[in-house]
């Protein structure tokens, strides 16, 4: 009897072994191949999951079709262009680039590098599998570079015409260094108050009289509010600063229930930056051409290229 037992307890663990077998078969059968490369059926489920949490769309029977359908193209052209890639023995690519799609991609999900990191390994996708993706689209990114650089013509009466008309755009700008002291607005009289805290400036300074009578923030800082661009002051203190020299202190401003005396203490120019302007319309115009030169290059390998579905 109990030799009966432990043979079925052996049959038992043998059929669970064999099952464990053919299921994982199953999972990493080879179902689509690309030239010579295979996709297997957990290459598409992870893609699947990719692409579930790019979208950030929860994989559910309403959408499960529609995504399996987008990550099994998004697998075939990753294909295609990794054999061109190896083909043109293409290693290196912009590891700046590499980051900057991390960080996209993390923003975008509303946080940083570690809580997409959580999020994938959440979904049982492994990070590497998302910058290996990535990897792959840089080094493309630098076959099509190298193979049409010197195909690339811009039509530079156009190029000057987006220049000159992103120039305009474009206004000088100042900031500020500002220095504030808030009072509350006594009853009555305004100005034996304001000649009050004019006279403890005279003897104190002004930081120190910040300091001592100020109900802002900043009056721990002696009334210092730091750098601010002039497009984010209100009308009435940009008024009041302006043309101020550096030191000098304004008029007391009313503001509600508050009166305001504000000193500018320094002030930095911007002013349009043609050069960086021009390089960055040039870039984005280079880019375009590029774009169409990767359109066009991908198209040509996908229609010569073996796809099998099996």
């Amino acid at each position: 009897m109990k030799k009966e037992k432990i043979l079925n307890y052996l049959f038992i663990l043998f059929f669970l072994f064999q099952t464990s077998q053919a299921f994982a078969k199953i999972s990493n059968s080879i179902i689509i191949t690309v030239g010579n490369l295979p996709i297997t059926h957990l290459d598409l489920v992870k893609e699947m999951r990719l692409v579930s949490i790019i979208s950030k769309n929860k994989i559910d029977n309403s959408n499960k079709e529609q995504i399996k359908n987008i990550a099994a193209k998004s697998l075939i052209k990753r294909k295609i262009k990794e054999i061109e890639i190896n083909k043109n023995k293409i290693k290196n690519y912009n590891k700046s680039d590499l980051e900057e799609l991390i960080k996209k991609t993390s923003i975008n999900l509303g946080t940083n590098e570690d809580g997409l990191r959580k999020i994938m390994n959440s979904n049982s996708v492994n990070f590497e599998y998302l910058k290996r993706k990535f990897e792959i689209d840089l080094k493309w990114n630098s076959l099509i570079f190298e193979l049409y650089k010197n195909k690339v013509v811009l039509n530079m009466s156009e190029v000057e015409e987006k220049i000159n008309s992103e120039i305009q755009k474009i206004d000088a700008n100042r900031e500020f260094l500002l220095y504030e002291i808030a009072i509350n607005l006594p009853e009555g009289d305004l100005q034996p108050t304001v000649k009050k805290i004019m006279d403890n400036i005279k003897m104190e300074g002004f930081e120190n009289t910040a300091k001592k009578f100020s109900i802002s923030e900043s009056a721990e800082q002696g009334g210092n509010v730091g750098w601010i661009n002039e497009k984010k002051l209100s009308k009435e203190i940009y008024e009041n600063v302006r043309n101020l020299n550096t030191s000098e202190i304004g008029k007391p401003l009313v503001l509600e229930n508050t009166v305001l005396i504000i000193k500018k203490m320094g002030e930095k120019v911007y002013e349009k930056n043609i050069e960086k302007v021009k390089n960055n319309i040039v870039r984005i115009e280079k880019d375009k051409k590029l774009k169409m030169f990767s359109n066009s290059h991908y198209s040509n390998l996908e229609r010569i290229t073996q796809i099998n579905f099996l």
